[in-house]
Order: C-alpha cells, then structure tokens, then sequence
C-alpha cells in the first residue's frame, strides 16, 4: 500500500507526538475541492433546502432508519440539517467549549461553497450517518432508561477514535445506508481522512489519522 493511504475501514488514530506528512495533508486537505468530482460548479449555487431534504428523507424515511439512533419527523428536528437550510451563523463559542453536533454543522458551512451538489449531498450523508454513529456507540452497552443523545453534550476530541467502527461495522454492515455507488462508498474514505485532519488543524481534536502505509 503506497505511503499514506489507508485501507477501507482502518483509518487508525495517532496521538502526538506524530511527525505530520505534509504531501498527504496536501493532497487530502489543502487540495481536497480541487478534483474535478468534487469541486464547485462556477456560477452555480447550491439549492440546499433540496439537498437537505433529499438527505433527509433517504436516510431518515428510507429502509435503515431503524439503525440510526434519532427518530426526527423532519429536518427541522436534525440540528446539522436545520442549521444549514437556514444559514445559521457558526457559532462564536471558544473551540474548547463546542459540542460534536456544532463542529459537524461548521464543518459542513465551512465547505459548503467549494462543491458541487453531488458531491455536498454526499457530505451531508458523512456528517448525519457519523453523527448517528458516534450516538449509536455511546449508547451501545446502556440500559434503556439511561439512553440518550450524546453529540449535542460531548466535546469532539474522540471523533477520529470512531473511524474504524463507522466504516467497516456501522457503514457496512448497513448497506452502507442506500449509499449504492462504489465510488462514492470509496469516496467516503476520503472524506474521512478531510474531516480528521480538519479537526487537528482546527484544535477540535489531539488525534490524527495514521498515515504510514501497511500490507
């Protein structure tokens, strides 16, 4: 496996200290809406009350919605989906203070004008199916009466800890939620990598994907 590629599904986190790989940060973050696939449509604005709702009703309505862990009726009941049909402003807290669900919503505002409708909608998918994980895995081993949401109260240093669990049990074992295209399955791995480096050079986060290359 070449040098800073990471198998489907093993994407491993790294405390410091880890001497950061420039090339693969580049091409993964610095780079990242320049393909072609991926980048905005000049003179083209995204219609995101469409995208949202199109999100909303293939995950919320569609034929997994028993595996995700909140029940909204509609997006307005999704904080992340909400926020964005609206254009709330990202939130002025301390970086330290914010909660998993108000950096998954600036993560999303922050790049929504660098892609094309496809490829945000599949970003919208990433954020809401790893938002319905990382709930789903805290809750896991609870009893009933002490289930409850947990990406709304937790900060999101441990995000990238839940990276092998979303994409080779929770994504997979799930049909990948109606996720049907290939590449677009392969491209969530990419868009894994992006948002874990974003969270390090945000300071969300202490962890940071490995990067060496493995056989």
């Amino acid at each position: 496996m070449l040098e800073g590629q990471v198998k489907r599904g093993r994407g491993r986190p790294r405390k410091y200290p880890q001497k950061p790989n420039s090339d693969f940060e580049t091409t993964k973050y610095d780079s990242f809406f320049n393909v072609p696939s991926r980048k905005a449509e000049e003179g083209v604005t995204l219609n995101i009350p469409i995208l949202v709702e199109n999100v909303f009703n293939s995950l919320y309505l569609g034929p997994y919605k028993d595996k995700l862990f909140s029940k909204p009726e509609t997006y307005k009941d999704n904080y992340i989906l909400n926020n964005l049909v609206n254009n709330e402003k990202i939130t002025e807290k301390n970086k330290f203070e914010k909660t998993c669900d108000e950096v998954f919503y600036e993560y999303l505002s922050t790049f929504k004008d660098k892609a094309n409708d496809k490829y945000f909608t599949l970003l919208m998918k990433f954020i809401i199916l790893f938002r319905e994980c990382y709930d789903v895995s805290k809750n896991k081993d609870l009893p009933p009466d002490k289930v409850e949401q947990v990406t709304n109260k937790l900060k999101p240093d441990s995000l990238p800890d839940l990276c092998n669990e979303f994409y080779g049990e929770f994504l997979d074992s799930n049909n990948f939620f109606g996720i049907e295209e290939q590449e677009d399955r392969d491209e969530l791995i990419e868009i894994i990598q992006h948002f874990c480096i974003w969270l390090f050079k945000n300071e969300y986060t202490k962890s940071k994907l490995s990067l060496a290359s493995s056989s």
